[in-house]
């Protein structure tokens, strides 16, 4: 961590929404956006090639109030995300999905608790599910060891048990704020990652860098979950694997690292027993496909992660050069975070 510099009372907050064909949802998430409370707010709107309309519509609407960001080609969450990090003017970026939206104070609310707290890098929102507004989709995200991750509170009824602010592993890359400061330290999105777990391996790298994440329960969104790519999708499904072994191999500590093959076949058992037993979004995925299917998309994932292996071998290097935690901080973290291969395999 590199910031010891007092931030203005009100610092500039630049908020990106990126789209992909996402329709109607795409001006209810803007229109969340420009009814925000925050003083010093600017918009940012990177479309990646849509043709459903959806950019005219928000361009027509919204004009005023946004920065567009017009791409020639899908670039995916990372690539789209760091195009508007280079572009944004704010000391902080909060990040809004297309098929969310935010409270009109979300941001304030974030804004006031960093205030002060230059240690912080990261902030997560308290997020719940659209369609039942009792129901969390998130309060921050949770690690399984061998790189992939699942929101914390995920699926669980809000009785209250997540009404306190408290430091977590990630915040969910659906809604949440980085400080720009933190960005330039430990590095923008890894665009090798396209979509999926790349929220997990940013929020790691700043950990690493001596970053801190801080769950901010007042503030609220709603979310449509995986609007765009379904819970249990081909697409979906094959980079969640490629980029969870992108994760292990950049982020975990080395005896973890080697352990994790024995973390992924016990997560295999558990998932093809939800499988069998028709529990937990497994049985979702072999009910649209095949067994083949499946072995066929793994068979992908792992050949496209060897592929990339120097690379993220490089990449490893170059994080633990910018390590600022001890050893036991990093395994401290694994394990105080730690998901648990039954809650991923059997939870919906």
């Amino acid at each position: 961590m590199t910031s010891s510099t007092t931030e203005p009372s009100t610092p500039r907050v630049s908020a990106v929404v990126v789209n992909y064909n996402c329709g109607a949802m795409l001006l209810d998430s803007l229109q969340s956006l420009c009814a925000q409370d925050w003083p010093d707010l600017e918009i940012l709107l990177v479309d990646n090639a849509s043709k459903d309309g959806s950019l005219d519509a928000a361009v027509a609407r919204f004009g005023s109030r946004l920065r567009v960001i017009k791409n020639a080609k899908n670039e995916g969450f990372a690539r789209a995300n760091n195009q508007a990090f280079a572009a944004a003017t704010g000391e902080w970026v909060f990040l809004l999905n297309p098929d969310a939206i935010a409270e009109p104070n979300a941001i304030t609310e974030l804004m006031r608790f960093a205030a002060g707290r230059p240690e912080i890098g990261m902030l997560a929102c308290r997020i719940h599910r659209m369609q039942e507004p009792n129901v969390f989709d998130s309060a921050g995200l949770l690690l399984y060891p061998d790189g992939v991750c699942r929101p914390r509170a995920w699926q669980e009824k809000d009785l209250g048990q997540y009404d306190r602010a408290e430091e977590v592993l990630a915040p969910h890359g659906c809604a949440c704020a980085y400080r720009k400061t933190m960005l330039a330290d430990t590095g923008d999105f890894d665009e090798a990652y396209f979509c999926y777990l790349e929220d997990l391996d940013i929020a790691m790298r700043g950990q690493l860098g001596g970053w801190k994440c801080w769950y901010v329960p007042t503030s609220r969104i709603l979310h449509h979950k995986s609007a765009s790519a379904g819970n249990y999708s081909k697409f979906k499904a094959y980079h969640v694997e490629r980029n969870r072994i992108y994760n292990a191999i950049k982020l975990l500590p080395r005896f973890i690292l080697l352990m994790s093959p024995l973390f992924s076949l016990n997560r295999y058992m558990m998932q093809g027993y939800a499988a069998a037993t028709h529990s937990g979004l497994s049985s979702d995925f072999v009910k649209e496909y095949s067994w083949f299917q499946l072995a066929w998309l793994m068979f992908r994932a792992y050949t496209a992660a060897m592929w990339r292996l120097p690379r993220m071998l490089r990449a490893r290097h170059r994080i633990m050069k910018n390590r600022k935690i001890s050893k036991r901080e990093w395994y401290e973290l694994v394990s105080r975070f730690k998901l648990d291969a039954i809650e991923l395999a059997l939870k919906y």
